[in-house]
């Protein structure tokens, strides 16, 4: 096989599975609201299971939802016949995966979640299968076809059945409080609990902080103590009436009496930040501004102040 046919093969397999999930996509209809609205409802566990390709396709699932808040996890069929099933409880959920819905294996576990109550959702191709009778919403997946060459190798089925535990996971995040601060307590390590820190967690609490009724030499003094290379000014009612930064002093120096008040050279409207911003955003605003410290601020009052070297350190 020559190199463009080698292409040519490629390009057609994801070009059949794209049209298959454009078809699986407008065919969503109540079965799938119905089964959102259970998943967000259900006080238990999600339990995920399938055989073979869909066993492999139920664990990415489970680890989807466990990963935005949502208690799941994959069970294996076979283990659950050989006493795994202790782990289903009363309120839990049961999601089955099965292209043909004829899977023997599942069949133990299907008759103890019938006899336990436990409601079960199917994603299944066949409406006349074992899985979709013996379940209390069939999510159907459309007419498809094998993207291999035998039309045999679960390809098209398997990536729609992960397309739409996808559309599933993510329609019930949609329904809860769930944020980028939530997502973050539960990836605290690794590249995305680096990219979903906030201020909050690195800011420093000992800002550099003199009143308006300060000297220049108040504030050379603070700022030489603080080493964030700025001061922020106080007014009486503790809130941020400026910022003088050692830019300032530098610019100003050949004609200032250092007996003078601070706000002489002061800057006002300071660039502030919450203590909820992203550290790549602060990053960003801190690039934007051409700054390299940066106020965290709350109703405009002062609560920490970070500098642009531990952002990018911990960014």
């Amino acid at each position: 096989m020559n190199k463009s046919k080698i292409k040519k093969v490629g390009q057609e397999v994801i070009k059949l599975e794209s049209m298959a999930l454009s078809k699986l996509s407008k065919s969503l209809n109540n079965d799938f609201i119905n089964a959102v609205e259970l998943i967000h409802e259900i006080s238990g566990k999600i339990i995920i299971s399938g055989v073979g390709k869909s066993g492999n396709i139920s664990g990415k699932i489970a680890a989807s939802f466990t990963s935005t808040g949502i208690p799941a996890i994959y069970l294996n069929p076979v283990d659950a016949s050989h006493g795994d099933m202790g782990i289903v409880e009363k309120n839990d959920l049961l999601i089955i995966l099965s292209n043909s819905g004829e899977s023997h294996e599942l069949t133990d576990l299907i008759n103890f979640c019938k006899k336990k109550k436990i409601k079960i959702i199917s994603i299944t191709s066949s409406k006349k299968s074992l899985l979709s009778k013996n379940s209390d919403i069939n999510l159907m997946l459309p007419n498809h076809i094998e993207a291999d060459k035998l039309q045999i190798i679960p390809t098209t089925s398997s990536t729609m059945a992960l397309a739409l535990g996808d559309a599933l996971c993510c329609s019930v995040l949609s329904l809860r409080k769930f944020d980028k601060r939530s997502f973050s307590e539960l990836h605290p390590g690794g590249k995305i609990g680096k990219k979903l820190k906030t201020l909050n967690e690195i800011m420093d609490t000992e800002i550099p902080i003199i009143q308006s009724n300060s000297t220049i030499i108040d504030a050379v003094l603070i700022m030489t103590e603080k080493k964030y290379g700025c001061v922020v000014v106080l007014g009486k009612d503790k809130k941020i009436k400026g910022i003088i930064t050692d830019g300032d002093l530098r610019r100003s120096i050949a004609k200032i009496d250092i007996k003078e008040k601070a706000t002489r050279i002061m800057k006002s409207r300071p660039v502030v930040a919450s203590k909820d911003l992203l550290i790549s955003s602060a990053i960003v605003l801190m690039n934007k501004y051409s700054i390299t410290s940066l106020i965290v601020a709350k109703q405009n009052k002062p609560i920490g102040i970070v500098n642009l070297k531990q952002c990018l350190e911990n960014d």
